[in-house]
């Protein structure tokens, strides 16, 4: 298999709080344009988290790129015109963003301190041109330094770029 499994059965309403997550918009104008009662809108988002199997907003963000619900950035970034060349920890940190770890997990798993998660934070953010995990995540999925196995395990270990060719379709 080449390309992400069939996505579950979203809503409208899904699709669009999936796209306003991943834009990071704030939580008055996800209920404005999801027609949620503000009141609402956690638990809404928290109800999407659910039914894509997704831990946090970034990995949200990450899963509707490699489902191709999004597909940019909320704003122009870097990335778009050249994926930088991140060292391997960069990479590491990158790719856990967009599987649903946040950064205090990435710092006990990685055994770091504190202080260096954030310098890996703000390098990844300053390479990749953006100023959120959540759009370094979009970024990684688009530019191909994340592959789909980093966002969800049962996908294949390709990134989105190969899962839409040509060539990767007649493999499948």
């Amino acid at each position: 298999m080449s390309a992400p499994p069939p996505r579950p059965a979203l809503t409208e309403r899904d699709l669009v709080l999936l796209q306003l997550i991943a834009a990071e918009a704030p939580l008055t104008t996800i209920a404005d344009r999801a027609g949620i009662p503000a009141d609402q809108v956690a638990d809404a988002i928290d109800a999407v988290l659910a039914v894509t199997g997704t831990r946090t907003r970034a990995h949200a963000a990450a899963w509707a790129t490699a489902q191709r619900i999004v597909t940019a950035t909320s704003e122009p970034c870097a990335a778009q015109t050249a994926a930088p060349a991140l060292p391997p920890r960069l990479l590491q940190v990158l790719r856990g963003w967009a599987g649903g770890h946040t950064s205090d997990e990435l710092t006990d798993l990685f055994g770091v301190a504190p202080a260096t998660m954030r310098s890996y934070s703000k390098t990844i953010l300053g390479e990749l041109g953006v100023r959120s995990q959540t759009q370094a995540a979009i970024a990684g999925v688009l530019c191909d330094l994340v592959r789909l196995t980093h966002v969800d395990p049962a996908w294949p270990a390709v990134p989105l770029g190969a899962a839409s060719s040509p060539t990767a379709r007649r493999a499948a």
